[in-house]
């Protein structure tokens, strides 16, 4: 036995009284703006642009130190146990350089006076970049010390005589 659909108002006010309780979310702006905010000026001063500028390679093991001056760009000469290289490119091998008498090391040579000449010629046409002369020695703290001096003359040559060595914090204990 089946009853009949009721026609009573009843109905309709179920079906709309649920519905009017019911509101779009509407996230508060202001409150978004602020955490951006924060989330902003905090990700600026953990990223600040004061850490390390020299990428120091896997295979180096530098020497410690306590000094405190902070890295500068310059040119980035690294010396690990078999190679010697400026800029990631790959000048000459170790094993070669100390085999000779001679302080020069021609392929570095050639290397820093093309890189001189381009900073020379920049520098002509702007005012903000000049030759300074500044150069950061990358060295693993067991090469040869005339290995070292080799590198220094060389660079000495070509007018690259402000050495900078790179070494490692000296952890405070």
């Amino acid at each position: 036995m089946s009853f009949p659909a009721s026609k009573s108002k009843m109905k309709r006010v179920r079906k709309t009284r649920g519905s009017a309780n019911l509101k779009p979310f509407r996230p508060q702006l202001t409150s978004l703006v602020d955490v951006m905010t924060i989330m902003l000026v905090y990700l600026l001063k953990s990223f600040s642009a004061e850490g390390e500028i020299v990428t120091v390679s896997k295979d180096l093991m530098l020497p410690e130190s306590s000094a405190r001056k902070k890295p500068k760009v310059t040119v980035n000469i690294v010396v690990n146990k078999s190679f010697i290289m400026a800029e990631d490119e790959r000048l000459a091998e170790v094993d070669q350089v100390l085999s000779t008498d001679d302080m020069l090391i021609p392929a570095l040579n050639e290397w820093l006076r093309q890189r001189r000449e381009k900073t020379e010629r920049i520098a002509q046409y702007s005012t903000d970049t000049k030759f300074t002369g500044d150069v950061t020695i990358q060295g693993d703290k067991r090469i040869r010390f005339r290995l070292l001096k080799k590198i220094m003359f060389t660079c000495g040559q070509q007018g690259f005589n402000n050495f900078s060595l790179a070494v490692r914090k000296k952890e405070d204990s």
